[in-house]
């Protein structure tokens, strides 16, 4: 930028002083030819003319319409009296009679020069030529060229410590900021420091939540892993032990063998729940891209599943009772998922719910939302455990689970399965007075096409 600014400006500086150089000489060859235009002899030339000042190193020649020089100021070698054709003179001395001024360069210098015409009455009786240096204007233009160039490598220089700094300044916490995630050991996360508010300090926040987000996942893997282990190598220890006990009792009673088969094939059972939850877990986690969402009426779905659950109620002595609205309540959803998500609540309800209590399933709608509600008269759960329930593998109470059966897995695919249908599930509970579920589904009033 720098070096096309320059010679812009000096292009233009060149322009404008020699074409201002030029107009000079030409007003001067001007004044010449009209102060002799009235009394073009010799004696009044040789006369007048070494009179009027001119420039140093300037030259002024009077030719007659013969190109004859009357006059010469350059009395070193002068040409008076010689002839004198050069193509200014030829063309002031032509029936057009033009001004011509002109700037060239010849041997390395700078010059020049001017022929007008001598007009009297109208008829060219002579001219009048006047070269000068051009260095002087040169020099100027080579003065502020150099000032020019001083300006600039100053400029260059400045710029480019200035850029150096500014560089330095802005990449110092990028490179703290790697030189920290580099050094970061692999068996820990740790938080980068904040140091600032601009943009490097953003993205040391980003970088922190990523790390917050990242430290809760693997705490997540760790518990599930740990859960999952402890579930499955409970029942298996139990096997054992109950195979173990028959193989080291010699001639055991038919009943005997049969109650501890018995035992052992409950824990087959269970380890046979475990894996299904886990199987459909894992399946939850994968089907957003490959379900397929139908317009089903929501009432019949949950009369599909009060249907399932009444012998289960019945068994425990418990009221399971079922409110429906009596317009159809449509919405687009993933069937096999919904219907998981109702049951595993429902199903927990009536486990958790003493005989003779009661279990109520309603459906209602407002503007925008489906509401599936799941009430009980059930234990209860404690306000610090409320935002417990939904995580894998937890169960409010472990002892009551385990007379159950309880995986500590149904709520946690419920709650996957109605977020893959945008919605929520809003728990309210108070202890030993019951609990209530509520599955919030989003839905538009304009009709819809299947998925």
């Amino acid at each position: 930028m720098l070096v096309v600014l320059s010679s812009f400006l000096l292009n233009t500086l060149y322009t404008y002083l020699f074409d201002q150089k030029k107009m000079e000489v030409l007003t001067s060859a001007n004044i010449i030819a009209s102060m002799i235009s009235e009394n073009f002899t010799d004696e009044y030339i040789n006369h007048r003319l070494p009179q009027m000042p001119l420039e140093k190193n300037a030259r002024a020649i009077v030719v007659n319409t013969e190109s004859i020089v009357i006059y010469d100021s350059y009395k070193e070698t002068s040409i008076k009296d010689k002839t004198f054709i050069n193509y200014a003179i030829t063309d002031a001395l032509s029936s057009d009679a033009k001004n011509i001024s002109n700037a060239y360069k010849e041997n390395g210098s700078w010059f020049i020069d001017a022929a007008v015409p001598i007009i009297k009455n109208t008829r060219t009786i002579g001219a009048v030529y006047l070269i000068q240096s051009g260095d002087s204007t040169e020099s100027i233009i080579l003065h502020i060229r150099n000032a020019l160039f001083m300006l600039g490598g100053l400029i260059v220089v400045f710029v480019g410590i200035f850029s150096a700094s500014m560089a330095s300044i802005l990449t110092l916490p990028i490179e703290r900021f790697t030189k920290f995630i580099n050094n970061m050991p692999k068996e820990s996360l740790q938080h980068v420091p904040v140091n600032s508010r601009d943009e490097i300090g953003q993205l040391a926040i980003a970088f922190n939540s990523l790390i917050d987000r990242m430290a809760e996942l693997e705490d997540k893997r760790r518990t599930f892993v740990s859960n999952a282990s402890h579930e499955l190598k409970t029942p298996l220890s139990i096997i054992k032990l109950l195979s173990d006990s028959l193989i080291q009792t010699e001639n055991p009673d038919p009943d005997f063998i049969k109650e501890f088969l018995s035992d052992m094939n409950k824990e087959v059972e269970r380890l046979t729940r475990i894996i299904e939850k886990l199987l459909d877990m894992t399946q939850m986690d994968s089907s957003a891209l490959s379900m397929q969402f139908i317009h089903t009426d929501v009432r019949e779905l949950v009369q599909e599943v009060c249907d399932k659950l009444v012998p289960l109620a019945k068994n425990k002595g418990i009221t399971l009772t079922l409110n429906q609205p009596d317009g159809e309540v449509i919405l687009p959803i993933e069937r096999d998922t919904l219907t998981e998500a109702i049951y595993n609540i429902a199903d927990n309800s009536i486990k958790y719910t003493e005989s003779g209590g009661s279990v109520t399933m309603s459906v209602s709608r407002d503007l925008g939302n489906v509401y599936i509600a799941v009430s009980d008269t059930g234990i209860g759960i404690p306000k610090e455990e409320v935002q417990k329930i939904f995580d894998r593998f937890y169960r409010v109470d472990k002892a009551r689970a385990r007379e159950t059966g309880g995986t500590g897995l149904g709520l946690s695919i419920a709650l996957d399965a109605v977020k893959l249908h945008n919605g929520h599930i809003e728990v309210k509970s108070e202890e030993e007075a019951g609990s209530r579920f509520t599955i919030a589904l989003p839905y538009s009033e304009e009709p819809q096409e299947e998925v």
